[in-house]
């Protein structure tokens, strides 16, 4: 299909001004020597990065790092500077002059299989979300909120612990066993946040890496999301939480927006709910703001894979094919294993006709989350391509998946229809698509299935019912 350039993708190239690279200047921003800096960052906790690789040992900081914490963590006797932060959080790639790109243009459709795959390789970042020591404010301007690490009791502490452990191995038997030690830990401590916060990320995961439907994880899932915000309003984690039921469940942006704008003005550092807020920008069609945010987040934490896969399908979504593939080839290069850049590379490889490509990485990605139904499906497209049916049992399968579940978008298929050429299955498809309750989402898909079209009038016209 070629590379179609999308206008303002491009991130903000004012980001990496935040970024204070070496102690020298990292010692003259915070207005200290270099010694008093150095055993700062040994004895108090002080968050200096370290680039991985070379013989220096480089290191940097960001600014809004250091701010938060000059605020939360000056002590008796220190003349600690603080630094003001901002008392209200912009959404990315907006402001005055910067307009959002996707304003009031709901996408319509539900995502394929990608919706959860933005909490891979994140689990450190519940911790992150909030300031986990008593009496640690979240936003050092704000009222001071006092979050225990830990429950009281040892053994629950221990029972957290170990599920948090769990829930980072991202393994189905292993995600099981985490929600039942954080239900036990939630009973015997119910006044317990970050527990409740824990079982609903827990329960979301088991979604994707195990076997429960997505009705059951997410209805338990809000609760527990709920349960934490109940117990302390400005839970970063909580709000965040929320925001990824209410796009991914429910489908409604606007209090996704809000959750996602909530928690980042009590976190407006973290990492994960940067990333996790582009992810749902992208998907929904605001791909400046989707981009600049997990190019934020990869800034926040950087070398996460996770971060990268989805800025890579971002560009994609956002018309950036060249740049996509290449990012995502590289990722595979050196982590063959990570499922979730498989999956955006069939999807790719489909869009452009490239079904040969299209098995190959679905039969990957369906071997590496062991699910039985996926790799029959896979061995079965896998089969067709070599005997020269792939298109066929592709969209078979599409239409098969859209029959059984009304609520599945329909744009997968018309994808499937799109790179096959076939357009009398494609007006079937999308007139099937104007009589069921779309929802936002998959902009992505929608963008190259009208640029596959643009030279067909007829067929254009169709298509803006999507």
């Amino acid at each position: 299909m070629g590379n179609l350039v999308h206008p303002d993708s491009k991130a903000s190239s004012a980001m990496p001004l935040e970024r204070l690279d070496g102690w020298k200047s990292i010692a003259a921003y915070l207005k200290r020597d270099r010694t008093t800096v150095m055993r700062w960052t040994r004895e108090r906790g002080l968050p200096v990065h370290r680039l991985p690789g070379g013989r220096t040992g480089t290191v940097f900081a960001l600014r809004h790092e250091l701010d938060l914490w000059a605020g939360l963590s000056a002590m008796p006797g220190d003349d600690v500077l603080t630094f003001p932060l901002p008392s209200s959080f912009a959404r990315p790639g907006t402001g005055p002059d910067q307009p959002r790109s996707g304003a009031g243009k709901a996408a319509q459709g539900t995502a394929r299989r990608l919706a959860v795959w933005a909490m891979v390789g994140l689990t450190g970042a519940m911790a992150a979300a909030v300031a986990i020591r008593s009496g640690a404010s979240a936003e050092p301007s704000g009222p001071r909120i006092s979050i225990p690490a830990l429950p009281r009791d040892p053994a629950m502490s221990s029972k957290f612990l170990t599920a948090r452990d769990l829930i980072a191995d991202r393994r189905s038997a292993g995600l099981e066993r985490a929600i039942d030690l954080l239900e036990q830990v939630v009973r015997s401590a119910p006044d317990y946040a970050l527990g409740h916060a824990s079982l609903a990320e827990a329960l979301i995961l088991s979604r994707e890496f195990g076997m429960r439907s997505d009705a059951e994880a997410f209805a338990a899932a809000r609760v527990a999301a709920r349960t934490a915000v109940r117990l302390v309003p400005d839970l970063a984690a909580g709000h965040r939480l929320l925001g990824f039921i209410a796009y991914w469940a429910d489908r409604d942006f606007a209090e996704a927006d809000a959750q996602f704008q909530r928690a980042l003005i009590q976190s407006p550092n973290d990492a994960i709910s940067h990333f996790w807020y582009g992810n749902i920008l992208s998907d929904h069609g605001d791909h400046r703001a989707g981009i600049h945010a997990l190019d934020r987040a990869r800034l926040l934490q950087p070398g996460s894979v996770a971060i990268r896969t989805d800025l890579a399908w971002a560009q994609w979504s956002a018309g950036q094919d060249e740049a996509a593939t290449k990012a995502l080839n590289a990722i595979i290069a050196t982590y063959p294993d990570f499922a979730v850049a498989h999956d955006c590379l069939s999807i790719i490889s489909l869009a452009r006709g490239d079904y040969a490509g299209y098995a190959r990485h679905f039969l990957r990605f369906a071997e590496l989350k062991r699910d039985t139904r996926l790799i029959g499906n896979a061995h079965a497209v896998d089969a067709a391509v070599r005997d020269g049916n792939g298109p066929q049992v592709i969209l078979r399968q599409a239409l098969d998946e859209a029959a059984h579940n009304p609520s599945a978008s329909m744009l997968w298929p018309a994808l499937i229809a799109s790179a096959g050429q076939d357009a009398a299955q494609l007006r079937r498809i999308v007139r099937v698509a104007g009589q069921r309750d779309q929802r936002p989402g998959d902009a992505g898909l929608k963008l190259h299935i009208r640029h596959a079209w643009r030279h067909d009038p007829a067929v254009s016209a169709l298509l803006t019912t999507l």
